[in-house]
């Protein structure tokens, strides 16, 4: 008897270091998968874990802020902590932006871009097509060794900026570790979960949005240019226009940042991201990108390369995510940052856009 019992203590002692230890070795994804679960709105403000710093450039994009009271009531009728509204040619307001904080955020805050981390995707394949003509139409399978024989490796760049991959998109179940889409948000690989996501419908037949379309850009991007995605943001873009340093949420130690979230930025180089985009934004980027962004989607009206086609007397680019939102006006030069806990009407956002400060206001 005696035996016996000796056994099943030792079992149960067995079972439960097999437990800690399982946990011990998620923790990173579980310390993720509850700050998720916990967001009031389903996007936490930082997730727990390590970053990958981005270097701020030596010489940044003008944009200087100044305090105009006049955006209070469009700032809080529409639930705004921060609202910029810059950029513009002919008026002398080139290189200056409008700006509106409430009163627990400031210029130097770091805002999570959620969602809008996405909108460097473009401009990332802007600069390396230079270099490789063509890329936005070549298969993945072509650089992704994973796909070579399979039929996902038919996808395209610009399909997955179009967000017509077929590939599952959700629902997002945060706390199932086996869920690949739990795996895209908390880790403990990004590129090895977008790489498992499975394909639903044939490559450029449906619209469904997919967190795995962004971090699939990413790992491409990576296999073109041999480097990895942050360093290229880096690289190509961040230190070239940006003022202060950006913060990405990486997997785990030395691994991979996200790609479709989790980015982190002042208020000022969001919008000069946005501004990026406007005719005259710098010579960072090739002439005619806002216009390649626009064209017609084949089977979603209004979506284009991941910036969707706002309506208005002029086309407008529009980035939204719950709770933040880049526009741009590329004819005037104009461009705005928005974020808070409400929406900024599209209405709103024209008006604010128009190139006549007098009018832009309602």
């Amino acid at each position: 008897m005696q035996r016996v019992l000796l056994l099943i203590v030792m079992l149960i002692l067995l079972s439960a270091s097999v437990a800690v230890g399982a946990l011990t070795a998620h923790w990173p994804f579980w310390s993720r998968a509850w700050a998720w679960e916990r967001a009031p709105d389903g996007w936490p403000d930082e997730l727990p874990g390590v970053v990958h710093v981005l270097r701020a450039a030596q010489t940044p994009l003008t944009l200087e802020l100044e305090p105009d009271p006049t955006l209070a009531p469009i700032a809080q009728a529409s639930g705004a902590q921060v609202l910029l509204v810059g950029g513009g040619r002919g008026n002398g307001n080139s290189g200056r932006a409008r700006a509106w904080f409430a009163g627990d955020v400031d210029q130097d805050a770091r805002i999570e871009g959620r969602e809008l981390a996405q909108g460097l995707l473009p401009m990332l394949y802007a600069r390396l097509q230079s270099a490789e003509p063509g890329l936005l139409d070549e298969p993945l399978g072509r650089r992704l060794d994973e796909w070579r024989d399979d039929p996902r490796g038919q996808v395209t760049p610009r399909q997955l900026m179009w967000q017509l991959s077929g590939l599952e998109g959700g629902p997002r179940n945060v706390l199932n570790p086996f869920s690949v889409q739990a795996q895209l948000l908390s880790g403990p690989d990004f590129m090895r979960a977008a790489l498992a996501v499975d394909q639903h419908y044939p490559p450029g037949s449906r619209y469904e949005p997919a967190a795995a379309n962004a971090q699939l850009l990413a790992l491409f991007a990576e296999r073109v240019a041999g480097k990895p995605y942050a360093n290229l943001l880096e690289e190509h873009l961040w230190e070239r226009f940006a003022a202060d340093e950006a913060r990405a949420t990486l997997d785990h130690r030395r691994g991979a940042i996200a790609a479709h979230c989790c980015f982190s930025a002042t208020p000022a180089d969001w919008l000069r991201v946005a501004l990026l985009l406007t005719e005259e934004g710098s010579a960072l980027l090739p002439a005619g990108l806002a216009g390649q962004i626009a064209r017609d989607h084949p089977v979603h009206p209004g979506q284009g390369l991941i910036w969707r086609i706002g309506a208005g007397p002029a086309p407008l680019l529009l980035l939204r995510s719950e709770g933040r939102l880049l526009a741009v006006a590329p004819g005037s030069g104009r461009a705005l940052f928005w974020a808070g806990h409400g929406e900024l009407p599209e209405a709103q956002i024209a008006r604010l856009l128009q190139p006549a400060d007098s009018a832009s206001v309602d």
